[in-house]
């Protein structure tokens, strides 16, 4: 009889469901593990919530999940108009789902700078100048004198870890080392060991496309009016992207087709030795970041940028003001 009484009842339509939670388009480590670990905070305080994803787990999120027995989130469909989303990691309209306009945003959780998003009603928002989305979550839980579950603190680990480049980005603060080291305590995780595997699986990207490199870490931005994918593949083995040039530069070229873009800038980043190499696939790319760095890209199309790791940091304050600049000429 109760089987049969559930079955009768209504489906929840996403207005009526719980919380919609989800960080951007291809989502990396960060992404994921705060979506899972912000819907871990929802339902402690009583807000019924879901962990979804934008896309597929990259390498060294699926190593992550795995290696936490973490299940992978389901992934995102058609958002319905005036669905309860609570987003992470992000606040660029560009990196959302289509129907984000529509949605009644609970709130936000990031540490990223304000990206024009917009909603009609008043939201919970918590931005803070940390690595990672993960590292904020923690602050919360701490403020909140909340001690994380192993599984949730191994997340919230792994997201530090995994922005920070174990440490190596210019985006690490003090705080962020803190954190890491507590909660690798709550986790049972050797901090140094769980980062190595952690890289290694990032660099495990042999069964890889070139489209799908290009395509692996990758962010859209308006910069100088103009529309940029900027993408950037991490890794402690530089030398397999690298000598698959031809293959990227090609990917970047139907990249730009396909999405109409105005260019990919792509960058390899040689995580061990902390520099990024420019790939180069069309002059204006060129233009843009030999302004940028002050440098000259080689005839391969190449330029090494040495001390260049961070993306939110370093790449597009320096993309955004070599952009102004040639606007002013």
């Amino acid at each position: 009889l109760r089987s049969m009484l559930l079955l009768s009842l209504p489906a929840l339509s996403q207005a009526e469901a719980g919380l919609f939670v989800f960080g951007h388009k291809v989502p990396d480590t960060d992404a994921i593990s705060a979506a899972v670990v912000y819907a871990w905070e929802l339902n402690s305080r009583n807000i019924p919530a879901t962990a979804y994803r934008l896309g597929e787990l990259n390498p060294e999120t699926a190593y992550v999940l795995k290696t936490l027995d973490v299940l992978v989130p389901p992934l995102l469909g058609t958002l319905e108009p005036k669905a309860k989303v609570a987003i992470v990691d992000t606040n660029n309209p560009a990196e959302l789902p289509e129907g984000i306009d529509k949605a009644k945003i609970h709130s936000i959780i990031d540490h990223h700078k304000l990206n024009g998003l917009t909603n009609s009603e008043p939201l919970e928002m918590d931005l803070r100048p940390l690595c990672s989305a993960g590292s904020v979550l923690y602050a919360r839980a701490k403020a909140r004198n909340v001690r994380p579950p192993r599984q949730i603190a191994g997340l919230m680990l792994s997201s530090i870890l995994s922005d920070s480049l174990e440490f190596r980005s210019p985006t690490t603060t003090d705080l962020d080392k803190v954190y890491a080291q507590e909660l690798a305590e709550i986790a049972g995780l050797d901090l140094h060991k769980h980062a190595e595997a952690m890289l290694e699986a990032k660099a495990q990207i042999d069964h890889l496309s070139a489209e799908e490199l290009v395509m692996m870490d990758t962010k859209i931005f308006k910069i100088g009016g103009k529309k940029l994918r900027i993408s950037v593949l991490e890794t402690t083995k530089p030398a397999a992207p690298l000598a698959k040039q031809a293959a990227l530069v090609e990917a970047q070229k139907k990249l730009v087709e396909k999405e109409k873009l105005d260019d990919v800038i792509f960058f390899v980043v040689d995580i061990l030795n902390e520099a990024a190499t420019f790939i180069s696939a069309s002059a204006s790319a060129t233009k843009l970041v030999e302004r940028a760095w002050k440098v000259k890209v080689g005839k391969d199309g190449t330029v090494v940028l040495p001390g260049v790791l961070s993306r939110k940091k370093q790449m597009i304050p320096a993309l955004e003001a070599a952009a102004k600049e040639e606007a002013e000429l």
